[in-house]
Parts: C-alpha cells; sequence; structure tokens
C-alpha cells in the first residue's frame, strides 16, 4: 500500500512538474512569436519605420556629412539680391551657364542639376546654357515622372502609367545623362529613396545615375583592369578613359554593360578580393566598386539623414556665381537645387526626422544630397531581413519570458529592464557605427511591457497568496487581535522620528579572527558566545550613556550625544571603550579562544533615526562618523592597536593619555584622518606607558621632518626595545618599503601622510 501511494504521488508531481513547463513553454513561444509575426507585416514595418527609426536618429544625433558633395541652392537671398522672380524656373537661363562656367573652372567631378528646363525660351541663351552643359561633358540633369491616365471607352478601369518628362532637346543632349528623382513618401517623414523606377520602364533614377558616374570618373582605369583579367574583349571595346566614355553619351548602356559582366564574376566578397588583388586596386576604388556592385540589385534603400537643413555644405547661388576660393569644389561632386526657402510650396510635405522639431520641411536637392553621400559612403541605412529579424524577435520574446518564469519577481523585472536596456544599446551602437537597423518599438515598447505586465501580475497574484498565509502563520505567532489590527494602522506607523542631525561620537567595533573562530564553532555554541560577550559590552556602553544603533556578528556601532555638552559625550565615549576594554580582559581569561577587541572612534554631525523604505526599517547612525569610525577601526588591524580616535574625538580632553599616529589616508576617504591611540586615563597610565610614548613621539617627529634614515633608526630601536609595540612595528616595515622604493626611484623623499589603501607589505 505505501509503494502504491509512493508511485501515485510521484506520478503526480512529474504530471504537475509537466503542466507547469509546458504552460513555461506555451508563454515563451506566445509572446516570441507575437513580436515576430508583428515584424513581418506591414503593421509592424509602419511601427518600426514611425518610432523606433524616429528614436535611432535622435538619440544618435546629427553626423559627419560627405565630404565629396556640396550643394549650391538656389534660395530666396539669390533672387532678393539679384531682383530675379521668385519663382526660380523663371531666372534667366544665362545665369545657370554662367554658374556651370564658374564651377567648372575649380574642375569639380560632376555637376548634378535637379532642375528641369522644360519649355523653350530665347534660343540663343538656350544655346548658352546647352553649350555650358556640354563642356565639359559632367553635368547630369534630372527629368520627372508625370502620371497619365487613359479612360477606358468600355467603362472599365482607367489606365493609370508614367511618362518621363525631359529638358528641352538641345540641352538634354547636351548633358552627361539625365534621371528622376522620386522621392517615395509612405510615411510623415522620408525614409527612403528609389535607385530604379519599375513603374517607368525600370528607369534609373537621378542620384543612382549621379552615384555611377561619379564611380567610373573616379575608378575607371581600375574598372577596365578588372574587366581585363575577367572580358578583354569587353575591355578592348571601351574607351580608353572616363572622358571618351562620356564624349560618346552612352555612360549609362557602358557602365551597365561592365556592370553585369562584373556581378556575374565577382559575386562574393572572396571573387571580388580576388579581382581586386589581380587588378592591383586601390583601397579608395575598391570601396567604390564594391558599393556600386553590391547596391545593383536594390530598387531602393533607406536614407540615413546627417542632420537638419543645411548639415550638408550648402552654398547660396549668388556666392558660387561671384566666384568661390581656389579648390572649394574640385573633385566634388556639386549639387545644383530649388531651396526649401524659395519654393516652400514644392517642398510641402518633405520631413525628415530631424525637421520634425521646427516643422521645417527639406528640399528634395538635400534629399539628393543625403543619398548620393549614403551611396559614395556606403552609408545608407541597412535593416536586417525579414528572416534575421523574425528570429531576433522569436529569441528575444522568449527569453524575456524565460527570464521572467525563473527568477524571483524582482529580479526578473529588474533583469527585463537591464536586458531591454542592453539591447537599445546594442540597437544604437548598430545604428550609429555600422548604419545597421536593428528593430527597436516592437521589442522595447510591446514585448518588453506585455512580458513585465503579465510577471507583475503573475506577482501580485503570488503576494496576495502569501499575505494571506502570513496572517495565518501571525496567528500562531501574536495574539489575533494584533494581527487583525495591523491593517488598520497608519502606513507609517511604525516611525516615531525621520532622522535627528546631532554632534556626537560613534564607536565601531569588531572582533579580531571572528571569520576563523565562526568557522571553527557550531552555529549554537557561536551564538552562546556572542550572546555571553555582548552581555560584557553593553552594560559598559549603557553606564557611560551611549546605546547600541546596530549590530553585524561580531561588530558594533554605539554613539554619545550630548546637546548641552558636546564634551562630555566625547570624554563619555572614551571611558566606554576603556571600559569595554577592561572588561573583555577579564572575560578572555581561561578562554581558549579570546575575543580580542579593536575599537574607532569619530565625532562629528550624524544623523539618528529609521532607515530603510516600507517593508525594512533599521533604528541607526548615519553620516560621515560613522563611516569614519569605521575606517579607524580597521586600522589597528594595520598598526596592531585596540583603540583609535580622531583628532575631533579627544579635542580638549586632557584626562586621558593618548599617542599620536600620524596622519592617514583611510580607504574611502578623500580627505587625511588625524588618528591617536586611546592608551588610557592619565591617573592609570603607568611610567613604561609614557616611556614608550615619548619615544614613539620621537621617532614619529623624525619622519614628519623628512628625516628618513633617523626615522627608520628610531623605529628599528623600539622595534627592539618594545618587540609588542604594532605601531614601532608599523612604521618600522613602512619605512623599509619606503626606501626600498626611493632606492627604485632615486628619491629620499617622504609623503607626510600614509595612504593606508596604498600598503601592501
Amino acid at each position: 500500500m505505501n509503494s502504491a501511494e509512493n508511485t501515485f504521488h510521484k506520478a503526480l508531481h512529474l504530471t504537475g512538474l509537466f503542466i507547469k513547463t509546458f504552460r513555461f513553454c506555451l508563454f515563451s513561444l506566445a509572446v516570441g512569436v507575437l513580436g515576430a509575426i508583428l515584424c513581418v507585416t506591414p503593421l509592424g514595418l509602419y511601427l518600426e519605420e514611425e518610432f523606433g527609426l524616429d528614436w535611432l536618429f535622435l538619440a544618435r544625433g546629427e553626423i559627419t556629412p560627405p565630404k565629396d558633395v556640396v550643394i549650391i541652392s538656389v534660395d530666396q537671398t539669390t533672387a532678393d539680391l539679384l531682383k530675379l522672380s521668385d519663382n526660380p524656373h523663371q531666372w534667366p537661363r544665362d545665369y545657370y551657364a554662367q554658374l556651370i562656367d564658374k564651377i567648372n573652372q575649380q574642375q569639380p567631378a560632376l555637376i548634378a542639376m535637379n532642375i528641369v528646363f522644360g519649355e523653350k525660351r530665347n534660343e540663343s541663351i538656350d544655346q548658352q546654357l546647352a553649350h555650358a552643359i556640354a563642356s565639359h561633358d559632367n553635368v547630369i540633369l534630372s527629368n520627372y515622372l508625370k502620371h497619365k491616365t487613359v479612360p477606358m471607352a468600355d467603362g472599365s478601369a482607367p489606365i493609370i502609367y508614367e511618362t518621363l518628362v525631359e529638358s528641352i532637346d538641345a540641352i538634354t543632349a547636351a548633358a552627361l545623362s539625365a534621371g528622376p528623382f522620386v522621392i517615395p513618401k509612405a510615411s510623415s517623414t522620408v525614409k527612403q529613396f528609389w535607385l530604379n523606377k519599375d513603374s517607368a520602364g525600370d528607369v534609373r533614377t537621378f542620384p543612382y545615375i549621379v552615384f555611377q558616374c561619379y564611380v567610373f570618373k573616379a575608378a575607371y582605369p581600375q574598372i577596365i583592369a578588372l574587366l581585363n583579367t575577367i572580358a578583354p574583349a569587353l575591355a578592348a571595346k571601351m574607351p580608353a578613359n572616363f572622358a571618351q566614355l562620356a564624349k560618346s553619351h552612352n555612360v549609362l548602356g557602358g557602365i551597365e554593360q561592365i556592370q553585369t559582366v562584373l556581378a556575374e564574376h565577382a559575386a562574393s566578397p572572396e571573387q571580388q578580393q580576388q579581382l581586386f588583388s589581380q587588378a592591383h586596386t586601390p583601397a579608395r576604388q575598391q570601396q567604390l566598386i564594391t558599393t556600386w556592385l553590391k547596391v545593383a540589385g536594390n530598387k531602393s534603400l533607406y536614407l540615413n539623414h546627417y542632420g537638419n537643413v543645411g548639415a550638408i555644405t550648402t552654398i547660396p547661388f549668388y556666392q558660387a556665381l561671384n566666384g568661390l576660393p581656389n579648390d572649394t569644389l574640385k573633385d566634388k561632386i556639386v549639387m545644383i537645387g530649388f531651396s526649401e526657402s524659395i519654393e516652400p510650396e514644392k517642398t510641402q510635405g518633405y520631413y525628415t526626422v530631424y525637421s520634425n522639431a521646427n516643422d521645417q520641411t527639406t528640399s528634395p536637392i538635400d534629399l539628393a544630397a543625403t543619398a548620393i553621400g549614403n551611396l559614395i559612403d556606403e552609408q545608407w541605412l541597412k535593416p536586417l531581413s525579414l528572416f534575421y529579424q523574425f528570429l531576433i524577435l522569436l529569441g528575444w520574446g522568449a527569453a524575456l519570458s524565460i527570464l521572467s518564469l525563473t527568477c524571483p519577481y524582482r529580479v526578473a523585472a529588474s533583469g527585463i529592464v537591464a536586458l531591454s536596456a542592453a539591447y537599445a544599446y546594442l540597437a544604437y551602437y548598430e545604428f550609429a557605427s555600422a548604419h545597421v537597423w536593428l528593430p527597436l518599438f516592437i521589442p522595447l515598447a510591446l514585448q518588453m511591457p506585455l512580458i513585465l505586465s503579465l510577471v507583475s501580475i503573475m506577482h501580485f497574484r503570488s503576494t496576495d497568496r502569501a499575505k494571506t498565509k502570513m496572517q495565518q502563520a501571525l496567528n500562531n505567532l501574536l495574539p489575533k487581535e494584533v494581527v487583525d489590527n495591523i491593517p488598520r494602522q497608519p502606513e507609517n506607523w511604525v516611525l516615531n522620528s525621520s532622522g535627528k542631525l546631532l554632534q556626537g561620537v560613534c564607536m565601531a567595533t569588531d572582533v579580531r579572527d571572528y571569520t576563523s573562530l565562526s568557522e571553527s564553532l557550531k552555529p549554537s555554541a557561536l551564538i552562546d558566545l556572542m550572546n555571553a560577550y555582548y552581555a560584557t559590552v553593553f552594560p559598559a556602553v549603557n553606564q557611560h550613556g551611549g546605546f547600541i544603533t546596530d549590530l553585524a556578528g561580531d561588530g558594533m556601532y554605539a554613539v554619545w550625544n550630548h546637546p548641552e555638552d558636546n564634551r562630555q559625550a566625547r570624554s563619555n565615549a572614551c571611558r566606554a571603550a576603556l571600559a569595554i576594554k577592561n572588561r573583555l580582559h577579564d572575560f578572555n581569561q581561561n578562554r581558549p579562544r579570546p575575543l580580542i577587541t579593536r575599537f574607532g572612534l569619530s565625532c562629528g554631525d550624524i544623523s539618528i533615526g529609521h532607515t530603510g523604505a516600507p517593508g525594512r526599517y533599521i533604528y541607526r547612525a548615519i553620516g560621515d562618523p560613522v563611516n569614519t569610525a569605521s575606517r579607524i577601526e580597521g586600522l589597528n588591524k594595520q598598526l596592531g592597536t585596540q583603540i583609535l580616535v580622531n583628532a575631533a574625538v579627544i579635542d580638549g580632553l586632557e584626562e586621558f593619555f593618548l599617542r599620536d599616529m600620524g596622519l592617514f589616508i583611510l580607504k574611502g576617504k578623500a580627505k587625511p584622518v588625524h588618528v591617536f591611540e586611546l592608551m588610557d586615563t592619565l591617573s592609570e597610565t603607568v611610567e613604561a606607558t609614557r616611556t614608550l610614548a615619548s619615544a614613539f613621539a620621537n621617532a614619529l617627529a623624525l619622519f614628519q621632518y623628512q628625516q628618513p634614515e633617523a626615522a627608520l633608526a628610531a623605529f628599528l630601536q623600539l622595534s627592539q626595545r618594545y618587540p609588542d609595540d604594532g605601531p614601532s612595528q608599523f612604521f618600522t616595515r613602512y619605512l623599509q618599503n619606503l626606501a626600498q622604493q626611493s632606492e627604485n626611484r632615486g628619491t629620499d623623499q617622504l609623503p607626510k601622510l600614509i595612504d593606508i589603501t596604498a600598503i601592501n607589505f
């Protein structure tokens, strides 16, 4: 029967464990799957773009703009100064011709004009502009896509298509190339830019064309060298240099033909690196070519904004027209376009995360320059693939769930917050350093609060059950009326003081070798011994006007204060220390393990009252004297003494015999502490003690007056005469150690105070 019962209980236990484990796994999986599925939905993308991405930009702040891109802004100031129309489309085209000539004097890499010259005007001026554009074969123009709708005769849905609107033929023919700058705007701010526009026949966009031409102009010899290693026949057909390619007016055709061939033979980074090594390609050209090949298959990329309007170097039109310092534009991509100040109605709705604060719109030319700068420096934002986002959010939800279900509430809550902070920092670091965009909103604003809320609910339910059990337990320990009356007490009923500031003395004590003593005794024997010990110590404290504020194993803290006479409080504390020392001398007689007690006394402002928070209050003393007393007590171990006090304790007290120990830097203290050994009352001090103290004072004076050799000799003599005197032994070792260090450093300069934290002998 007993065997059957045991089997039944084991089976019941295993069943309960299985159910708990199943719930645990189900909960972990549910939270992780919820976030993981959300990340692959349009709603998840919207939340991450609208909130997570903005948080990352704002946390990172502005970054260094591209050095290879300069904007010349067609702005309102130029219109006012040159008395031109507020509509820049009406400006005389010879101004643009003059500007292009001025820019070309500085040998820029490319000139990219985000302007469409769509209607014919004065033929000679149009020809002047066309000649300026064609003069160096380095001007790229923009065009724009126009939506058209064709109604159907049968009443079915109309056909909607896009067509390119170009500049006039003479100007278009003069340009190196042209492409539309289409800004995808699916949210409150501009976040992406197109590379290829499928809806218009897979055309290359304005920023992408500028970037490709820049790559070919900067790395054309290296590209041809790469081509020679894999397709020498095609390389032989290509022009000798980029200038000849530009004059052929088939730049994009040549670029894409070469791109296709290189992509086939350099599909992996390893293959690319092998080709670069064979062609001896310099690092800068390697980076540009690698980026060019990397973006080839992308339709759009995320903009990595450099900052607010003006973050990219921007020069007003009139300044560029008047002439700029030499080399201002040399080898730069010079972007020319309308400022947000001159056509606010045309840029309405073009906002970035940095312009939201002041509601300032961003011009298309700023966005185009940002896109080109991102491409050149490979700084566009790189979101993780949906597969990796799914795995991260699945694992994140599971990790937080496991933490919450396996740890106590406080640990779990703190751990969830700490992990969330660590994840937020990781997302920020990757964003700021590598331009990698990790999911942020879903894990931190959805998964984490959900898990934390569920953990809190579970905790409060558990706490409620624990309170019921506690009340049942208290009913067995206290009278029922006392237990029943606890909930009716005021919230702070245990407090009768919030702390009182006073001038007082704090005593800290400690038993030497208590750790080894506690290891050698059984707990019951140790408790009996310490109770007897404190029965000897406490009366001496109480009889001399002090009170015990804290106990910690073998350590005790006591405080003396006398509002009317601080001197009396200090005297009582010193007498109590001597009394305890004498009583413990008798207490330790005939004991195999005597409890040798060390004392530290410090005086100053002390706050005495209840310390803690609801759930745990302790009536104790707090203040610098408490910490100082503890540090002084610890100094006894170094000096081999029993009672040490600071100067404030014995100031003006003439009834005690003291030995000056000098100045010490104690652990955790910034200022030096003047320490004295309290040896006895003046009336009870024996002659031998006086003789020792006098000789010690002479040796200490030699140390303080920078006479190391004489001081060491004096302390050596004292150590031989008084082998049991701890301070003499300490200073002897200290000076010997200093002498060795001085010999190594080549100096005999002595410190005037002793940094106890730096002593390792």
